[in-house]
Protein backbone atom coordinates (compact mmCIF):
# COMPACT_ATOMS: atom_id res chain seq x y z
CA UNK A 1 0.00 0.00 0.00
CA UNK A 2 2.62 2.47 0.86
CA UNK A 3 4.24 1.81 -2.73
CA UNK A 4 1.20 2.31 -4.65
CA UNK A 5 0.70 5.55 -2.19
CA UNK A 6 4.35 6.82 -3.52
CA UNK A 7 2.68 6.04 -6.99
CA UNK A 8 -0.22 8.26 -6.50
CA UNK A 9 2.01 11.38 -5.25
CA UNK A 10 1.82 10.96 -1.42
CA UNK A 11 5.10 11.64 0.20
CA UNK A 12 6.76 8.25 0.92
CA UNK A 13 10.18 7.51 2.68
CA UNK A 14 12.35 5.18 1.52
CA UNK A 15 11.06 1.86 2.68
CA UNK A 16 11.92 -1.77 2.05
CA UNK A 17 10.96 -5.26 3.52
CA UNK A 18 13.60 -7.15 5.31
CA UNK A 19 13.99 -10.84 6.76
CA UNK A 20 13.09 -10.86 10.60
CA UNK A 21 16.56 -12.48 11.19
CA UNK A 22 18.62 -9.70 9.83
CA UNK A 23 17.01 -7.58 12.68
CA UNK A 24 19.23 -7.15 15.71
CA UNK A 25 18.34 -6.21 19.24
CA UNK A 26 14.85 -6.75 18.86
CA UNK A 27 13.17 -6.46 22.68
CA UNK A 28 13.02 -9.77 24.62
CA UNK A 29 9.22 -11.48 24.32
CA UNK A 30 8.48 -9.03 21.08
CA UNK A 31 5.98 -11.14 19.24
CA UNK A 32 7.16 -11.87 15.52
CA UNK A 33 5.25 -13.11 12.73
CA UNK A 34 6.13 -14.34 9.28
CA UNK A 35 9.91 -14.35 7.85
CA UNK A 36 9.57 -10.63 6.58
CA UNK A 37 9.31 -7.00 8.65
CA UNK A 38 8.27 -3.50 6.94
CA UNK A 39 11.03 -0.99 7.80
CA UNK A 40 10.82 2.72 6.95
CA UNK A 41 13.58 5.48 6.92
CA UNK A 42 12.91 7.79 9.84
CA UNK A 43 12.06 11.15 8.61
CA UNK A 44 12.86 12.92 12.43
CA UNK A 45 16.51 12.59 12.38
CA UNK A 46 19.11 14.46 10.04
CA UNK A 47 22.68 14.81 10.56
CA UNK A 48 21.46 18.15 12.29
CA UNK A 49 20.08 16.51 14.84
CA UNK A 50 16.56 15.90 16.04
CA UNK A 51 13.38 16.90 14.44
CA UNK A 52 10.18 17.65 16.19
CA UNK A 53 7.21 15.53 15.40
CA UNK A 54 3.84 15.47 17.15
CA UNK A 55 0.80 13.17 16.10
CA UNK A 56 -2.85 14.41 15.50
CA UNK A 57 -3.73 12.68 19.49
CA UNK A 58 -0.83 15.35 20.71
CA UNK A 59 -1.74 18.17 19.21
CA UNK A 60 -5.68 16.87 20.10
CA UNK A 61 -4.75 16.40 23.41
CA UNK A 62 -5.28 13.17 23.48
CA UNK A 63 -4.45 9.81 25.05
CA UNK A 64 -3.72 7.12 22.58
CA UNK A 65 -6.94 4.97 23.94
CA UNK A 66 -9.04 7.82 22.65
CA UNK A 67 -7.34 7.99 19.53
CA UNK A 68 -10.95 6.86 17.74
CA UNK A 69 -13.04 9.14 19.65
CA UNK A 70 -11.94 12.91 20.07
CA UNK A 71 -11.65 14.39 16.35
CA UNK A 72 -12.35 14.26 13.31
CA UNK A 73 -11.04 14.57 9.74
CA UNK A 74 -12.50 18.01 9.17
CA UNK A 75 -10.98 19.26 12.60
CA UNK A 76 -7.48 17.99 11.53
CA UNK A 77 -7.68 19.82 7.81
CA UNK A 78 -8.93 22.50 9.85
CA UNK A 79 -5.37 22.08 11.89
CA UNK A 80 -3.84 21.60 8.62
CA UNK A 81 -5.16 24.78 6.67
CA UNK A 82 -4.28 26.94 9.30
CA UNK A 83 -0.88 25.96 10.49
CA UNK A 84 0.40 24.72 7.24
CA UNK A 85 0.57 25.81 2.68
CA UNK A 86 -1.43 24.93 0.28
CA UNK A 87 1.34 22.05 -0.65
CA UNK A 88 -0.23 20.44 3.17
CA UNK A 89 -3.89 20.71 2.18
CA UNK A 90 -3.10 19.17 -0.92
CA UNK A 91 -1.01 16.16 0.91
CA UNK A 92 -3.74 15.63 3.35
CA UNK A 93 -6.50 15.37 0.51
CA UNK A 94 -4.62 12.44 -1.11
CA UNK A 95 -4.13 10.77 1.84
CA UNK A 96 -8.11 10.83 3.16
CA UNK A 97 -8.66 9.66 -0.58
CA UNK A 98 -6.14 7.17 -1.18
CA UNK A 99 -6.75 5.48 2.22
CA UNK A 100 -10.81 5.73 1.14
CA UNK A 101 -10.41 3.96 -1.90
CA UNK A 102 -7.32 1.21 -0.66
CA UNK A 103 -9.75 0.02 2.67
CA UNK A 104 -7.94 1.67 5.18
CA UNK A 105 -10.54 1.95 8.03
CA UNK A 106 -7.68 2.46 10.78
CA UNK A 107 -6.82 5.66 9.99
CA UNK A 108 -7.12 7.41 13.37
CA UNK A 109 -5.46 10.43 15.39
CA UNK A 110 -1.80 8.96 15.50
CA UNK A 111 -1.70 7.90 11.79
CA UNK A 112 -0.80 11.43 11.04
CA UNK A 113 1.41 13.94 12.10
CA UNK A 114 3.09 17.39 11.58
CA UNK A 115 6.92 18.30 11.31
CA UNK A 116 8.45 21.37 11.85
CA UNK A 117 11.77 20.94 9.07
CA UNK A 118 12.74 24.82 10.78
CA UNK A 119 11.87 24.51 13.95
CA UNK A 120 9.23 27.04 13.81
CA UNK A 121 6.64 26.59 10.89
CA UNK A 122 4.57 23.14 10.87
CA UNK A 123 4.01 21.02 7.88
CA UNK A 124 2.99 17.91 6.95
CA UNK A 125 4.55 14.72 7.78
CA UNK A 126 5.73 12.12 5.64
CA UNK A 127 3.55 9.42 5.40
CA UNK A 128 4.58 6.07 7.37
CA UNK A 129 1.31 4.08 8.32
CA UNK A 130 -1.51 3.15 5.45
CA UNK A 131 -2.72 -0.42 5.28
CA UNK A 132 -5.74 -2.03 3.37
CA UNK A 133 -7.61 -3.02 6.67
CA UNK A 134 -10.70 -4.34 5.41
CA UNK A 135 -9.47 -7.40 4.40
CA UNK A 136 -8.72 -8.69 7.39
CA UNK A 137 -11.62 -6.89 9.48
CA UNK A 138 -14.41 -6.23 7.71
CA UNK A 139 -15.64 -2.59 7.86
CA UNK A 140 -18.09 -0.37 5.96
CA UNK A 141 -17.08 2.85 7.94
CA UNK A 142 -13.99 4.74 8.58
CA UNK A 143 -12.11 5.21 11.92
CA UNK A 144 -12.85 9.23 12.05
CA UNK A 145 -15.37 10.88 10.20
CA UNK A 146 -14.65 12.82 7.19
CA UNK A 147 -16.98 15.70 7.51
CA UNK A 148 -20.70 14.94 8.20
CA UNK A 149 -19.99 10.85 7.81
CA UNK A 150 -17.70 8.06 8.32
CA UNK A 151 -19.63 5.60 6.06
CA UNK A 152 -17.03 4.68 3.10
CA UNK A 153 -20.43 4.33 0.63
CA UNK A 154 -21.52 8.01 1.31
CA UNK A 155 -18.00 9.71 0.95
CA UNK A 156 -18.48 11.84 -2.30
CA UNK A 157 -17.17 15.16 -3.72
CA UNK A 158 -20.20 16.98 -1.94
CA UNK A 159 -19.20 15.63 1.47
CA UNK A 160 -15.70 17.08 0.68
CA UNK A 161 -17.08 20.12 -0.49
CA UNK A 162 -18.70 20.22 2.96
CA UNK A 163 -15.24 19.18 4.51
CA UNK A 164 -13.51 22.22 2.81
CA UNK A 165 -16.50 24.88 3.72
CA UNK A 166 -16.72 23.89 7.09
CA UNK A 167 -12.73 22.82 7.57
CA UNK A 168 -12.15 26.56 5.24
CA UNK A 169 -9.83 25.32 3.02
CA UNK A 170 -10.09 26.68 -0.78
CA UNK A 171 -12.79 24.25 -2.19
CA UNK A 172 -11.11 24.14 -5.71
CA UNK A 173 -7.92 23.16 -4.53
CA UNK A 174 -9.81 19.93 -2.34
CA UNK A 175 -11.75 19.02 -5.23
CA UNK A 176 -9.18 19.38 -7.73
CA UNK A 177 -6.78 17.58 -5.82
CA UNK A 178 -9.31 14.45 -4.88
CA UNK A 179 -10.00 14.23 -8.76
CA UNK A 180 -6.41 14.09 -9.53
CA UNK A 181 -6.11 11.39 -6.81
CA UNK A 182 -8.65 9.43 -8.04
CA UNK A 183 -7.56 9.55 -11.41
CA UNK A 184 -3.72 8.44 -10.67
CA UNK A 185 -5.14 5.85 -8.42
CA UNK A 186 -6.48 3.87 -11.19
CA UNK A 187 -3.71 4.46 -13.57
CA UNK A 188 -1.58 2.93 -10.53
CA UNK A 189 -4.07 0.25 -9.49
CA UNK A 190 -4.06 -0.93 -13.54
CA UNK A 191 -0.50 -1.03 -13.80
CA UNK A 192 0.99 -2.17 -10.55
CA UNK A 193 -1.94 -4.54 -8.63
CA UNK A 194 -0.45 -7.59 -10.09
CA UNK A 195 3.21 -6.73 -9.62
CA UNK A 196 3.06 -6.20 -5.99
CA UNK A 197 2.90 -8.75 -3.15
CA UNK A 198 -0.86 -8.74 -2.52
CA UNK A 199 -2.89 -11.49 -1.73
CA UNK A 200 -5.76 -11.88 -3.72
CA UNK A 201 -8.24 -11.54 -0.61
CA UNK A 202 -6.05 -7.57 -0.60
CA UNK A 203 -6.96 -7.29 -4.37
CA UNK A 204 -10.63 -8.22 -3.88
CA UNK A 205 -11.25 -5.97 -0.96
CA UNK A 206 -9.52 -3.21 -2.99
CA UNK A 207 -11.57 -3.47 -6.12
CA UNK A 208 -14.73 -3.33 -3.66
CA UNK A 209 -13.87 -0.29 -2.10
CA UNK A 210 -13.42 1.03 -6.13
CA UNK A 211 -17.29 -0.40 -6.39
CA UNK A 212 -18.41 1.21 -3.35
CA UNK A 213 -17.01 4.70 -2.40
CA UNK A 214 -18.90 6.88 -4.95
CA UNK A 215 -15.62 8.80 -5.01
CA UNK A 216 -14.03 6.19 -7.28
CA UNK A 217 -16.51 7.18 -9.69
CA UNK A 218 -17.94 10.67 -9.57
CA UNK A 219 -14.00 12.16 -9.36
CA UNK A 220 -13.49 10.29 -12.84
Amino acid sequence: MMTLARGVGIDVPPIQMIDIKAIENLPEGARVRGSQAFVIQRFDRLASGPVHVEDFAQIFGVYPDAKYKKATMRRIAQVIGAEGQDADIAEFIRRLVFNALIGNADMHLKNGSLIYPDKRRAALAPAYDFVATTPYIKDETAALKFSRTARFHELTMGELAHLAGKARLPEKLVLKTAAETVALFHQQWKAQAKNLPLTRDVVAAVEHQLKIVPLATDAR
